[in-house]
């Protein structure tokens, strides 16, 4: 039960996003290339009774693989929107996309093979190609998600507790500076998220209490008119007032921030780290 139970949380894990979306194809390039020579180099399922060709075969299925795993994105993501974003991305999420990766990119290869290879379609052996491509992905799938997960989570924790750290014995004073934002004084601001073209401020208001204002406004807008105040960018989504942090985490997407009287944990950017790292 306390196996399960590990199991299950280690599945809940956050896990990391891709940055951008160029890092997705490049990595799918990637595993293009590896495809193309794995095949060529071991030469399996009667690859190597081929008289001719191998290598363009080869390089057809590093192809297809490509072709697959790139049609699969555009419908699960750009289509169907049924990806989780920032604290929905989960280690198990993340090997089920991969799954759902590997079930089109065998798709995309028996197509190849039956069409162009053998110049027609059997599909009782599509069962054999399902089962072939998910023997050879799922164990150095699983095995890098988790290096990648405990590496990235490890690198962000110690970034976090130095964070930590400076900020409690640092004694150095900024400069007060506090414009308004929508008649928002910047010092009762806490964090400023956007949505869609507007822009939620979350801040203190003259009770004590923590309310949210809905804007039309961006974070460029609001950047420009608190320059020299203590609101930072902290994510493509996120601006943070810095005064109002009073502790940092990390998971192996990035750092999260936590605010005075506040319970929304902001989060940073990989890219974004180091400003956090200086201030």
């Amino acid at each position: 039960m306390k196996m399960l139970e590990e199991i299950v949380r280690i599945l809940g894990k956050p896990f990391p996003e891709e940055e951008t979306r160029f890092g997705y194809f490049r990595n799918l390039i990637l595993l293009s290339l590896f495809v193309t020579l794995f095949l060529y180099i071991f030469r399996p399922f009667g690859i190597s009774t081929l008289a001719s060709k191998q290598f363009l075969i080869c390089l057809g299925f590093g192809g297809m693989t490509f072709l697959g795993a790139a049609i699969y994105e555009v419908i699960v993501d750009q289509i169907l929107h049924l990806k989780g974003k920032g604290e929905h991305w989960t280690f198990g999420k993340w090997i089920l996309n991969n799954l759902g990766i590997m079930f089109f990119i065998s798709l995309a290869n028996f197509l190849f093979a039956r069409l162009l290879i053998f110049g027609y379609i059997q599909w009782a052996l599509f069962p054999q190609m399902i089962y072939s491509t998910f023997m050879i992905g799922i164990i150095p799938l699983v095995m890098l998600g988790g290096f990648s997960l405990l590496k990235e989570e490890k690198k962000y924790q110690s970034i976090a507790a130095e964070i930590n750290q400076e900020e409690a014995f640092s004694s150095q004073k900024k400069a007060i500076v506090n414009p308004t934002v929508i008649a928002i004084p910047v010092n009762q601001i806490k964090y400023v998220e956007a949505w869609q073209n507007y822009a939620k401020i979350g801040y203190i208001n003259a009770e004590g209490h923590l309310k949210i204002k809905t804007e039309r406004i961006t974070l460029k807008e609001i950047l420009a008119k608190t320059e020299e105040s203590s609101i930072t960018r902290c994510h493509r989504s996120f601006l943070v007032n810095r005064d109002a942090i009073i502790a940092t985490t990390g998971n192996a997407q990035g750092l999260l921030l936590t605010l005075a009287d506040c319970d929304k944990l902001i989060p940073v950017s990989r890219t974004l780290v180091p400003v956090f790292r200086k201030c």
